[in-house]
């Protein structure tokens, strides 16, 4: 039996084998390399969520974040910012 997921930074599925039915770790998703704490237990998901968040609510996914603009670097031979 398979075990199937969805990233929750991209959406992608994982498919993970039998050898993951009791796993509790982490996991890189194929998609975005996201890396992702799951718990399983019998094959069936406990808990997931993105590494390094401390079990704060999760973001978005980053295709329904509005992008913040950014200004441009200078190029080489360019001034600085403020200089």
């Amino acid at each position: 039996m398979s075990i199937k997921l969805n990233c929750l930074a991209c959406g992608h599925t994982l498919t993970l084998g039998d050898a993951y039915e009791d796993f509790t770790g982490e996991v890189h998703c194929w998609g975005c390399h996201t890396l992702l704490e799951i718990a399983l237990v019998d094959g069936r998901l406990r808990s997931i969520r993105r590494a390094g968040t401390g079990g704060a609510a999760l973001a978005a996914p980053a295709h329904e974040q509005p992008a913040e603009p950014q200004a441009p670097l200078p190029r080489d031979g360019e001034a600085g910012y403020g200089e």
